[in-house]
């Protein structure tokens, strides 16, 4: 599983980039099989105004399907955001296997109500 990591608008610190990898690889290590590259774009949206401002954005791609999946979080604490949005993209990437694999059921079931000749 490749992470790629951006910011727009404060240069990313060693802390930063270790919380990212630590919270992508915790969050989605038991899907990797399944994962071909994860995004991370982190952004200050109003600069230092402060404010919950700190948006964290995960795009997760999905080797079976090609499938994008988004995800993002704003809070106040970068660290939170990031915590976050890593916990949301687990869920979505279950929930989009689960869905996979139950398509898939639906589909050899089907197959063996036809039996070829």
């Amino acid at each position: 599983m490749k992470i790629h990591l951006e910011s727009q608008g404060f240069e990313l610190t060693a802390a930063i980039r270790a919380h990212v990898h630590k919270q992508v690889n915790f969050n989605l290590a038991n899907f990797s099989g399944h994962i071909l590259s994860v995004g991370v774009f982190l952004r200050d949206v109003n600069g230092p105004k402060g404010g919950a401002d700190m948006k964290a954005l995960l795009r997760v791609k999905l080797v079976s399907s090609g499938q994008a999946i988004k995800v993002e979080s704003t809070r106040s604490d970068l660290y939170a955001s990031i915590t976050l949005a890593a916990r949301q993209a687990k869920r979505a990437v279950k929930r989009s296997l689960s869905k996979q694999r139950h398509m898939e059921k639906l589909a050899v079931r089907h197959m063996r109500q036809f039996p070829q000749f």
